[in-house]
């Protein structure tokens, strides 16, 4: 039963998007995560706001020509009650988006190597050396990148990623 829900969700995006929604904006509002979402939200059984949260989706799905096709505010109706159910998966349920860790551990690292490469520049030649700087900028955003891929594959593993 609960898994015609995710069907039936399925079907509607895609007539919604077959019918009433241009491919240029079928990617930029990724409309294809709704399907994700679904699959996420129909798998929490014991949560109480997953089942208003499924009920929300449905009105999402059900008013998808008039959120993506009419005025700039309905868009950004549209884009506040995704990310709305998108806030409460990732703080509730611990999922996140692709490469989500990646891009966070990347910019943390590198500002860290940014920092290390300053004190490191004039700890050791007394003024801004370029090489030692970026050099040490580069090796944390490349250390970030590493432990943030691993991090997003450990948690596609477990089924936490949308």
């Amino acid at each position: 039963m609960e898994n015609n829900w995710v069907d039936q969700i399925s079907k509607k995006v895609d007539q919604q998007a077959q019918d009433f929604i241009s491919i240029k904006d079928f990617r930029f509002y990724q409309i294809e995560k709704l399907k994700r979402i679904a699959k996420l939200l129909d798998s929490q059984t014991s949560c109480l706001d997953c089942k208003y949260a499924k009920a929300e989706l449905e009105k999402i799905v059900d008013d998808l020509d008039r959120l993506i096709n009419k005025s700039g505010v309905n868009r950004s109706e549209y884009e506040k009650r995704v990310e709305k159910l998108l806030k409460h998966l990732k703080d509730q349920h611990g999922v996140y988006q692709i490469h989500h860790f990646t891009y966070t551990y990347s910019a943390i690292f590198a500002l860290v190597g940014t920092v290390f490469g300053l004190l490191l520049s004039y700890g050791m030649f007394y003024s801004f050396n370029p090489t030692i700087f970026f050099l040490c900028a580069g090796v944390g955003m490349i250390v970030g990148n590493i432990l943030g891929n691993r991090k997003d594959r450990e948690c596609k593993r477990k089924g936490k990623q949308l």
